[in-house]
């Protein structure tokens, strides 16, 4: 069990000067730009710290994931994320690739007794994600967050600096995750881009390879999250058809015999620990598994055909075991020609009771 960490006396928080670089080469300092260079182009990096200056440097104990179906943490589930990296307070980098003057997770996060700094870097133009500002912030801190935008801005950094940082930071155990956008690229078989703009449910199972059903390989490579895709906004934005199209065009290409899919609604939060077992905060999770034949979405021209999509609906409290998954407490849907052929979202009574999968021995290593 991680102990609860009592709520600290604290000074009051102090905010430092945004540092920032303009693309051409322009560096200005304070928190706004001089009238004169108005029209001067946006910055390309943007770095802004709230809380305590020094670092915190705290022993870890992770590695753990934080995963949000929309944008902004959740504050109980996130300091329930951070003690399970850490004993002690730590310091927090929120990552972002679009709106360079917004703080608004780190000013969430900073009022938090488990949080000793939150520190806001916007990279909007890739060439910066090898930026050496941005990797000290990054070498600096024990959880990475990544926020809501358009993920196809986060997969142009492949390769870079900024993705080997926190490579690096969870492999010395510490904690990543993030939300909307931040969640849509934490998959390690595939992950969905946006670089042609978002699609619909409706048109992925009708034309399952349209431009706009576009893959990246993966950007990280999360143990738990081996062969799984994520997607986000679940349940509000009817994701459920297009994740089962993203499956389907994974195993008829031949990139996995068993493809995984999680999909987190707005408000939900999927939180996994060193071991690689997930507790689900705040609102439903839905495990998907695509795991026979798929020679219904091989035909460019034809719609998504498919026999037995397993789905495992998880409710607020419950758990889900991603480095042993379950293989039982699921439901079954099929698909005929792009239409489902029952409600994906709702639980049949015959499976209510075993969709809380069982917990395996803790393996101490950690994933």
């Amino acid at each position: 069990m991680f102990k609860h960490l009592a709520p600290l006396p604290r000074p009051r928080q102090v905010a430092l000067a945004v540092q920032r670089r303009a693309a051409k080469g322009l560096w200005a300092a304070g928190l706004c730009l001089l009238t004169g260079l108005a029209q001067a182009a946006a910055p390309s990096v943007t770095i802004s710290r709230l809380g305590f200056t020094d670092d915190a440097a705290p022993a870890l104990h992770g590695p753990a994931l934080y995963l949000k179906g929309d944008g902004p943490p959740e504050l109980e589930s996130f300091e329930n994320f951070t003690q399970r990296i850490a004993d002690t307070p730590l310091d927090v980098v929120v990552l972002g690739a679009s709106f360079a003057n917004y703080e608004g997770e780190c000013l969430r996060l900073n009022g938090l007794p488990t949080v000793n700094s939150c520190t806001t870097v916007v990279i909007r133009d890739a060439d910066d994600a090898d930026d050496p500002d941005v990797v000290s912030a990054l070498q600096q801190a024990e959880v990475v967050y990544f926020r809501g935008g358009d993920q196809c801005n986060f997969m142009r950094w492949q390769g870079s600096a900024t993705v080997r940082e926190v490579q690096a930071l969870v492999e010395r155990g510490g904690g990543t995750g993030g939300g909307s956008a931040g969640l849509a690229i934490q998959g390690g078989l595939a992950v969905f881009d946006g670089c042609r703009g978002s699609i619909s449910s409706r048109l992925a199972l009708a034309e399952p390879y349209q431009p706009g059903v576009s893959f990246s390989d993966r950007l990280f490579d999360w143990a738990p999250l081996a062969d799984l895709l994520t997607d986000s906004h679940f349940v509000r934005r009817d994701r459920m058809g297009r994740l089962m199209t993203f499956l389907c065009r994974q195993v008829a290409g031949g990139r996995s015999a068993s493809a995984w899919g999680l999909g987190l609604n707005d408000g939900g939060v999927l939180l996994i620990d060193r071991d690689g077992r997930g507790t689900v905060f705040g609102d439903t999770a839905y495990l998907v598994q695509a795991d026979q034949p798929a020679a219904g979405c091989q035909n460019e021209a034809d719609p998504v055909t498919y026999s037995g999509f397993k789905i495992w609906r998880v409710e607020a409290g419950g758990s889900i075991d991603l480095t042993q998954r379950p293989h039982d407490g699921y439901y079954l849907i099929d698909v005929v020609q792009g239409q489902m052929t029952a409600d994906p979202y709702n639980l049949p009574a015959a499976v209510a009771s075993r969709v809380t999968v069982g917990r395996t021995a803790d393996r101490q290593s950690g994933f």
